[in-house]
């Protein structure tokens, strides 16, 4: 009896081993992602470079890719030919000799306009190359700025249906490198994302669920920044992301400003949303004092479009 149950023990310890040598090789298995950017018939050069790299991030934080970004390999030039290709498929044939192999996902985001005076076509588009399984998901907007604040959970979704992982949203938005996630779906950036208006010499401000978001001025410069909140979503604090840029300061005369250029810090915005949804606070910034200019904290009210 003492032997058959030793024997028991050591078949089960066995197949205990096995199990959890397979659960942690599941648990680790990457994926290589080619990231090749965003098929469109946008002619807004800046726009585009932002959204693509909006999305880039996104992907940069699943825990589980391994992401080569492959915005400028020779293929580019071939993207005006494919515009028009809903399911992605000609977009794939382009680049299956060069992100072939095991556990290889190609991920492609199409942006689509028909004309100037109907809504936008986004899908989010992924293959798995040894597979051949084929992910997508797409909608229609009234708003450009509304892609890019729905654009965490869809290519979320989309990788995961790729890859056959189930990592939810919530592990891998705390995984974006240098930014916080949103504290829920009820508080954090969540309460605030979409876009804003209130900054004068501002055309655009978008602020997203990942904790970014960028500033459009009225003089074509855009402006990066980092976005933080606290658990209940109402202490926002906005930060620029992007080195010094003498466009970011049009008040104060250009040749004066770029004299500050290697000390300016970078402008903050310390808000607080109030009960009537508007974003209330101070602006950090340097103001023009005569042939010079000095730090100033000024009043800004937020108003959400």
């Amino acid at each position: 009896m003492g032997k058959g149950r030793f024997l028991s023990k050591a078949v089960f310890l066995l197949a205990f081993c096995l199990f959890a040598q397979a659960f942690c090789f599941a648990q680790e298995k990457k994926y290589n992602l080619y990231y090749y950017g965003v098929v469109t018939n946008v002619n807004d050069q800046n726009m585009l470079n932002i959204t693509q790299d909006l999305f880039f991030a996104q992907l940069r934080g699943i825990g589980y890719l391994e992401t080569q970004d492959m915005r400028d390999a020779e293929i580019k030039d071939s993207y005006n030919q494919i515009q028009s290709d809903e399911s992605g498929e000609a977009f794939f044939k382009l680049v299956q000799d060069q992100a072939g192999g095991d556990n290889s996902i190609v991920f492609v985001t199409r942006i689509y306009r028909p004309r100037s005076d109907e809504k936008w076509q986004c899908a989010f588009i992924a293959k798995n190359m040894a597979t051949g399984t084929l992910a997508s998901k797409g909608k229609e907007y009234d708003s450009y700025y509304k892609i890019l604040t729905d654009a965490k959970v869809l290519i979320q979704s989309v990788v995961s249906q790729a890859t056959g992982n189930n990592e939810s949203e919530g592990a891998a938005a705390q995984k974006i490198s240098g930014f916080p996630a949103a504290a829920s779906s009820e508080g954090g950036t969540d309460n605030i994302a979409g876009s804003w208006g209130g900054e004068k010499d501002a055309s655009k401000i978008i602020l997203l669920r990942s904790g970014r978001g960028f500033i459009v001025f009225n003089n074509g410069a855009t402006m990066n920044v980092t976005v933080s909140a606290d658990e209940g979503g109402t202490s926002i604090r906005v930060v620029q992301k992007d080195k010094f840029n003498a466009s970011f300061y049009p008040d104060i005369d250009r040749q004066t400003i770029l004299n500050f250029a290697d000390s300016a810090s970078p402008i903050e915005w310390n808000l607080t949303l109030t009960k009537s949804g508007s974003l209330v606070g101070k602006k950090k910034t340097l103001v023009q004092s005569g042939n010079s200019v000095e730090p100033a904290s000024v009043d800004v009210s937020w108003t959400k479009k």
